[in-house]
C-alpha cells in the first residue's frame, strides 16, 4: 500500500493554482473544518496503519514545514521507502542522512525561469534548481521527479525540453484545469498539437534505444503495449490513500478534507471508493483508467469542461496506439527492453494529466 501524509495544511508560498478565489464554496455537510494544521495522531497510531511493505510520500500543503516530524517518523516507521512532494524551496534544510533515507523526490517546476516564477513566485525557480544541485551533492541517489503544471500559456514542449536539458531526466505533468470554473477551453487544441510534437520527440529517441522518462508517455506505453486493464492510474482509493493531520483516510491528497469521502481512520478498516458515471460508461476506461477521482466525483467545472479534458486524454491515448506497432518491432529487434520502462506504481506521479 501507499500512504500519502499531510504533514502541514500550510504552504510557504502562493502559486496563482491554489491561491484564487473561484474554487468551491464552504460546504458543512461535505468538508471537515476540524483538520489540524500539523499531525496531531501518535506516531505508535501510524506504526500499527504502516506495514514493512508500505510507501510513505510525505506530502502537504508544504510537507517540509514540518521537518522534524518528518524525520521523526523515517526514524521510527519501518517501511520500504520514503518520498515526498514539495515546493523545492526547503529542500537544503535536509541533511544528508535523511536524503540517502529518500527513495524518490517530486518537486513542482513548470520548466524555465519565466514559466515558473510567473505562477510561483518571484525567485522560486532560483531556489528550486539550487536545492535540487544541493540534494544531489548531498546524498540523494533516488530519483528526482519535475512536477509539472501546464496552464493556458505553457508551452509543454518547450518547457520540458528545457527541464531536460537542466537537470531533470524524470518528468510528469498536470493540466490547471477541472479545479476552477473555466469560460473557454481553446487552450486544450495548442496543448494537444504540442503533446503530438512531443510524443514525436520521444518516440525518435526511442528509435535510438533510450527512453525518456516522461511518465504519460512512459507508463501509457508500456500499459497500453501489454493490454492492461487499468484503474486510476494514481492508484487512489485502492491501492494509495492519504492520511489526514488528525488520522482520517481520504482517497487522495486533495481530498483530505472532505469528509463525505474518507475511507476510514488510523488502525481500522479501509474502504475502496472508485470512479463512477461518466468513466464507468466510456470506451476507453480500461486503458485510461478514469479520471481523477476528486474530479470524477465532484465534477467541479461541469460537464463541458470534463469532457473537454477528456478530449485531451483520448488525444494522448490515440497518439500514443498509432505508433505502438513500431514500438512493439523495436522490442522485437532488441532496441528496446522491457527494465527500460520500469517504474515504481503509484509513486505519486501524473500519468492521466
Amino acid at each position: 500500500m501507499f500512504y500519502h501524509l499531510i504533514m502541514h495544511t500550510g504552504c510557504n508560498l502562493s502559486c496563482t493554482y491554489c491561491d484564487r478565489d473561484d474554487f468551491a464554496s464552504p460546504d458543512e455537510e461535505l468538508y471537515d473544518y476540524t483538520i489540524p494544521q500539523t499531525t496531531n495522531y501518535t506516531i505508535e497510531e501510524l506504526k500499527k496503519q504502516i506495514k514493512e511493505e508500505d510507501y510513505i510520500t510525505f506530502y502537504g500543503g508544504e510537507p517540509l514545514l514540518a521537518l522534524p516530524k518528518i524525520k521523526e517518523i523515517i526514524d521510527t516507521v519501518p517501511c520500504k521507502g520514503f518520498m515526498i512532494q514539495t515546493n523545492g524551496i526547503l529542500l537544503n534544510r535536509i541533511e544528508k542522512e535523511y536524503l540517502e533515507k529518500f527513495h524518490t523526490i517530486l518537486v513542482s517546476i513548470d520548466g524555465d525561469a519565466e514559466a515558473t516564477n510567473k505562477h510561483r513566485g518571484r525567485g522560486v525557480h532560483e531556489r528550486i534548481i539550487k536545492n535540487s544541485v544541493y540534494i544531489k551533492e548531498n546524498g540523494f541517489k533516488g530519483e528526482l521527479i519535475a512536477r509539472m503544471t501546464i496552464t493556458r500559456d505553457s508551452s509543454i514542449y518547450n518547457q520540458v525540453q528545457w527541464l531536460l536539458k537542466n537537470g531533470f531526466d524524470n518528468i510528469h505533468w498536470q493540466l490547471d484545469a477541472m479545479f476552477y470554473k473555466e469560460s473557454t477551453y481553446d487552450w486544450y487544441e495548442k496543448y494537444n498539437k504540442e503533446i503530438k510534437k512531443l510524443f514525436k520527440f520521444w518516440f525518435e529517441n526511442l528509435k535510438q534505444g533510450k527512453v525518456i522518462r516522461l511518465y504519460p508517455f512512459l507508463v501509457l506505453t508500456d500499459s497500453l503495449r501489454k493490454k492492461e486493464k487499468a484503474k486510476v492510474r494514481c492508484g487512489a482509493g485502492f491501492a494509495n490513500y492519504t492520511i489526514t493531520t488528525h488520522g482520517k483516510i481520504a482517497p487522495c491528497p486533495i481530498m483530505g478534507s472532505m469528509k463525505k469521502y474518507y475511507c476510514g481512520e488510523l488502525d481500522s478498516p479501509i474502504k475502496e471508493i472508485s470512479v463512477k458515471s461518466p468513466c464507468t460508461e466510456c470506451d476507453i476506461l480500461d486503458k485510461c483508467g478514469g479520471r481523477c477521482i476528486y474530479v470524477n466525483l465532484t465534477q467541479y467545472g461541469g460537464k463541458e469542461a470534463y469532457n473537454a479534458v477528456c478530449s485531451t486524454i483520448r488525444f494522448l491515448l490515440t497518439t500514443i496506439e498509432e505508433k505502438l506497432p513500431e514500438i512493439e518491432s523495436l522490442f522485437k529487434k532488441g532496441i528496446l527492453k522491457d527494465e527500460q520502462f520500469k517504474y515504481l506504481k503509484y509513486n505519486g506521479v501524473e500519468v492521466i494529466p
